[in-house]
């Protein structure tokens, strides 16, 4: 019984064992055996009858009591029958009967009430052994047992008993499927409640199948449905098959776990779980999705390596994939590879480094660490430089960026975290980047610089006042050295709150402005212009041959929608006392008639009090501009006529439309005197391939241009 002891250590049977095997050695001294026999021997037969019989231990307490006990041989068959009953001070207390069935067959009925060792119970409410004339034994009943298990612990864990020992010693338990009942069952930090399992054998056609070759286990359940606790938070247990060889594998198909309570649970649920069961618990994992409820992002079918030893679990060299759970997306899906994860105590605590799928780019690492008992937890977010270039765009990121930011080009670097408890999720952040080109609706931007901090960092939220130096942006003319100010707000809404360029010796400002960046709309902004040196203007624009002085204010409203760009609504308008404009080149077309080659030189250089420049049209397209010049005079270096003589002191005005491609406008202002400017009309779409016209559709004709017709007119 010592062995006995020694093996089942760890087991409610061993301190089981423990007292009945000190309970003997006590009551052994002193202790003695009386019975009455009847011996009875022929030359075929021999039987002993006991009418009754009694082992008294050293204490005086009955330790056996037999009654009516029978042992007959007859022909070789073997026959019991009888009455017995065990007892003492910490022993046992069994009764059982002893019968012979026909045939030769010997059946045993006992019970034994609870006993207890410790904090061990056990008891035999009922227990059926069976012996053949051939020497084959099988036994069933149940076993209700409480105390320590390997690892664990057993609470009223009621346990069907049932198997058979061939005449060559083979022993099999559990060759049919039983149902094992418990009020609570703990292994490690894990807890269950009140349960029920069905327990099947394997292919061998038993749970526990014992020969000359060892002891081998194989048991199965279709189905888990299994609630408790781990550590102090709530657990529920579902899956699809489970099964466990010894030695061999553990496996388990479509395991779902939820930690926590219903209404913040955490949730995983494993696809393909396996093991090597041995000193520790060892495998791999597929098809995993991971969803902690206090946070927003998922992981989702994850693979990797596991081990559980004491009392820890270890995840290494994970891969999963991280999605936002929000109904629409803020974030794209990252990848994962190389990741760990230890349970221990409790706590989860894991390291990944994020990479965008398409590219697999670096984005962000990532540390957490959750507390299942408390549902409180936190993530740190690591950014050493995310580069953007043509393998990585920011709409791949996040779909919010998307028709608000293309062709980026440059690095951004930044550390965020994310805390959460079961009532809130919080989070900041902080990032930066040198220099940073992009395409954005108004025009191209050019090294964006600065740091932008975020107070909200999962919903894209930051205070007021986020500020960005722009060294240049070009919205149809270019600016550089600007500043720009903004602040993100819930819902993906973008509060411009302006920004200011030099802008040819004046001041370009865009006033403040509210846009969705989360889905299409009219997207509306209005630059304002304080002071634009026109000398400077035609020195941008490349007129050579062009002077012009003066300064203008005004606006110009740009409105971007699916149709593209356009200008509504745009004015100039000079200061006071007003300037000039003067053509300083010679003509390069030499087939003007006189009138218009003396109209010309009459007007190279003009002196205005008040100009208005109106823009209206699409940037990629036809804009028309009105210009009206106010108080028009011949200024310095225009040749004086007959004709302009006489109407040198009237007060003149200059009406001009024109219709016209932006920047086809320039370039054929331009062809007037730099013949390089001169295009191939087949490469603008006006001859074909053959050098015949190309037809023009039809247009409506817009009221404010002067029709063709009336330049025929007096």
């Amino acid at each position: 019984m010592a062995g006995w002891e020694r093996a089942a250590e760890g087991s409610l049977a061993a301190p089981v064992l423990h007292q009945v095997r000190a309970a003997l050695e006590r009551e052994a001294r002193g202790s003695r055996l009386a019975a009455e026999y009847v011996v009875r021997s022929t030359a075929d037969t021999f039987s002993i009858v006991l009418p009754q019989g009694r082992l008294v231990g050293g204490s005086r307490d009955t330790l056996l009591a037999l009654s009516r006990v029978q042992y007959a041989s007859s022909d070789g068959a073997p026959r019991l029958a009888g009455n017995f009953s065990t007892g003492g001070a910490g022993l046992p207390r069994i009764t059982g009967r002893m019968e012979q069935r026909n045939g030769g067959d010997t059946m045993v009925t006992m019970a034994m009430s609870e006993y207890r060792a410790g904090d061990a119970r056990l008891a035999l409410p009922r227990l059926v052994v069976a012996q053949t004339g051939k020497g084959a034994l099988g036994f069933s009943g149940m076993a209700l047992a409480s105390g320590p298990l390997p690892g664990g612990r057993a609470e009223n864990l009621a346990i069907p008993l049932e198997g058979s020992r061939s005449p060559a010693g083979v022993l099999s338990l559990w060759r049919h499927c039983a149902t094992v009942r418990f009020d609570a069952l703990a292994y490690a930090d894990l807890t269950l409640e009140r349960r029920s399992l069905l327990l099947c054998p394997g292919p061998g056609g038993a749970i526990v199948r014992s020969d000359a070759r060892g002891t081998r286990i194989a048991v199965g359940t279709p189905s888990l449905d299994l609630a408790g606790r781990l550590g102090e938070t709530p657990i529920r247990i579902a899956s699809g098959p489970v099964g466990f060889g010894q030695p061999g594998m553990f496996y388990a198909k479509a395991l779902d776990i939820a930690l926590g309570p219903d209404e913040t649970a955490s949730r995983f649920r494993l696809s393909d779980l396996k093991a090597e069961v041995g000193h520790d618990i060892a495998g791999t994992f597929a098809g995993t999705d991971m969803k902690l409820e206090a946070v927003p992002l998922d992981l989702l079918d994850a693979s990797g390596e596991w081990r559980y030893a004491d009392g820890k679990l270890t995840v290494g060299d994970g891969t999963f994939r991280l999605e936002d759970r929000a109904q629409v997306d803020r974030f794209q899906p990252l990848t994962a590879r190389g990741a760990t994860l230890t349970l221990a105590d409790n706590i989860i605590t894991a390291n990944a480094l994020m990479r965008e799928p398409v590219s697999s780019r670096e984005v962000v690492k990532v540390a957490v660490r959750h507390d299942l008992g408390t549902g409180r937890g936190h993530a740190g977010l690591a950014v050493d430089g995310i580069v953007f270039d043509n393998a990585l765009q920011p709409d791949m990121l996040s779909r919010d960026l998307l028709g608000v930011v293309a062709n980026a080009s440059g690095t951004v670097r930044g550390a965020g975290k994310i805390d959460w408890t079961p009532d809130k999720v919080t989070s900041s952040g902080k990032f930066s980047t040198d220099w940073l080109d992009f395409a954005a609706a108004f025009g191209p931007v050019k090294g964006a610089s600065g740091t932008v901090v975020f107070s909200d960092l999962v919903n894209f939220v930051t205070p007021p006042g986020q500020r960005l130096k722009i060294a240049s942006i070009n919205p149809g003319i270019e600016v550089t050295d600007g500043e720009i100010l903004f602040q993100l707000q819930p819902n993906a809404r973008l509060a411009v709150e302006g920004g200011h360029w030099p802008f040819l010796g004046g001041t370009l400002r865009l006033e403040p402005v509210n846009l969705n960046l989360g889905g299409a709309e009219t997207r509306r902004y209005v630059l304002g212009i304080e002071g634009l040196d026109a000398a400077k203007f035609v020195q941008q624009m490349e007129l050579a041959n062009l002077s012009a002085t003066g300064s203008f204010d005004g606006t110009l409203p740009l409105v971007f929608d699916e149709n593209g760009g356009r200008i509504e609504g745009g004015l100039l308008t000079s200061r006071p006392p007003g300037g000039n404009v003067s053509y300083v080149g010679a003509l390069t077309y030499k087939d003007l008639s006189p009138i218009a080659n003396f109209a010309f030189d009459a007007l190279k250089s003009l002196d205005y009090k008040e100009m208005k420049v109106a823009m209206d049209g699409a940037l990629e397209g036809d804009i028309v501009t009105r210009v009206r010049f106010d108080g028009v005079r011949q200024g310095d270096g225009a040749k004086r006529n007959f004709i302009t003589k006489r109407f040198a002191n009237l007060p003149l005005r200059f009406n001009i439309n024109v219709r016209a491609a932006f920047y086809q406008l320039i370039t054929s202002f331009k062809s007037i005197y730099d013949p390089a400017y001169v295009k191939d009309p087949r490469t603008i779409g006006l001859l074909d391939a053959t050098g015949r016209p190309v037809g023009q559709p039809e247009t409506v004709p817009d009221p404010r241009i002067q029709p063709p017709v009336s330049e025929k007119q007096p």
